[in-house]
């Protein structure tokens, strides 16, 4: 099968996309957000956006699938042979997708941006992971969506610190310090109600 070549320049142009999409997040929602400044901030001129997209929504919608897929992937691929999730395999998976993009990690973490994804992407990931805890001993699902919430608000809140405070530790001990507390929150969701 013939591999299709990727046109560098068109992941950089919307990688910028993407990243000015982000920050202008952070404060306004994406129906009040122009082209005039999303090009302004991505530093490209309006033809080049319109090669890519018809509208900012089309930017939106594209980077909210992206993110709820590469996420799920990440989730999906963190499970030892016997289906077990780990915590610590999905980290690794997150901290190397961080590594590799740290300017849009960053603006994914400005605060209006992070809450705009976390209502359209979140509920997602919490759907995906309670599936790997409904077989636990926590039998109320209001009660286990919570806790598998309060897991992933938790471990996120690592990367959030370290996005804002990059001088203090580096991304691998954030990540081997999330990994322990979600490792824990983990065990915890799966021994509730063993006794």
């Amino acid at each position: 099968m013939p591999r299709t070549k990727i046109d560098r320049r068109i992941v950089k142009t919307k990688r910028a996309i993407n990243v000015a999409l982000l920050q202008l997040l952070d404060t306004k929602e994406p129906e009040d957000i122009t082209i005039t400044e999303l090009t302004t901030c991505a530093d490209i001129n309006r033809k080049t956006f319109y090669l890519h997209y018809t509208c900012i929504k089309d930017v939106a919608v594209e980077l909210q699938k992206n993110l709820r897929s590469e996420t799920l992937d990440m989730i999906d691929s963190s499970c030892a042979e016997d289906g077990v999730f780990s915590p610590t395999a999905l980290l690794e998976k997150v901290r190397d997708r961080i590594d590799a993009n740290p300017d849009f990690f960053r603006a994914l973490c400005l605060k209006g941006t992070w809450e705009y994804f976390t209502r359209t992407v979140g509920a997602c990931v919490v759907d995906r992971l309670l599936g790997f805890y409904r077989d636990g001993n926590l039998s109320d699902s209001a009660a286990l969506r919570l806790a598998v919430m309060g897991m992933l608000a938790g471990t996120a809140q690592f990367y959030l610190e370290w996005a804002k405070y990059p001088a203090g530790l580096s991304l691998a001990e954030v990540t081997e310090l999330a990994s322990g507390f979600a490792e824990h929150a983990s065990a915890l969701l799966t021994s509730v109600g063993a006794e």
